[in-house]
């Protein structure tokens, strides 16, 4: 009974099962590092009270692949154009120097799972560099971009992993991001459950970075 719940719930989100690469029509691409990426694409879009959050994320299983993009505006004041990609910290500082309803934050993320099925990972954290908006409308958003990130780790919690949880939450995320639920799954780019951030840091650039999210099926009424 639980499993065809979570089936129905993922209808109703309008998420489905994963698609061979060649038959992508919702896909985030790029160059990590030189190394060629693409996946299919989902899309997250929360109202809050007259401001918007609008993630686009790509998931690959097994190992864990990801590239978040994800844009935080005021309503309607998403426009075609080129924006700077922002780190978090960099956040407040740009909207205490452009105080306007036309501003748009910028985050590009990046997350790889680095030890099989256990739960370390290397991430990329959004620092800089551009990303340009080609088309958009309500239900539908095309582009590209080029990021450089902060590459940081998350390692292993040792109670997590002696007791075997950490393997087991680990298994049942990726049951359901296989699906077609990362979105749910995965609540944000460097959501690592059972793991610690480290003090090591090291550089990850997205390059030649291209990207289309069309949600117009999912809006219908009854779909």
């Amino acid at each position: 009974m639980k499993k065809i719940t979570f089936i129905v719930l993922l209808q109703l989100l309008g998420f489905g099962s994963m698609l061979n690469a060649q038959e992508y029509s919702n896909y985030i691409s790029c160059k990590v590092n030189g190394k060629e990426y693409k996946s299919e694409a989902r899309r997250m879009k929360i109202p809050m009270s007259g401001f918007e959050y609008l993630a686009l994320a790509a998931f690959q299983v097994s190992p864990d692949v990801q590239v978040w993009i994800r844009l935080c505006y005021f309503s309607d004041s998403l426009k075609a154009g080129t924006y700077a990609i922002l780190s978090e910290q960099d956040m407040e500082k740009e909207s205490r120097k452009k105080a306007d309803r036309d501003l748009v934050w910028v985050f590009v993320d990046y997350t790889e799972e680095t030890k099989g099925l256990g739960h370390a990972y290397h991430d990329g954290e959004s620092l800089s560099g551009t990303l340009t908006i080609d088309k958009v409308s309500k239900t539908s958003i095309s582009g590209s971009f080029e990021a450089n990130l902060t590459g940081v780790f998350y390692k292993k919690r040792a109670v997590a992993t002696v007791t075997g949880s950490g393997l087991k939450a680990n298994l049942e995320r990726k049951a359901f991001t296989k699906a077609g639920g990362g979105m749910l799954a995965n609540g944000g780019p460097h959501d690592h459950d059972n793991t610690k951030k480290s003090d090591e840091t090291d550089s990850i650039v997205l390059t030649e970075g291209k990207f289309h999210v069309d949600w117009t099926k999912a809006e219908k009424p009854g779909k």
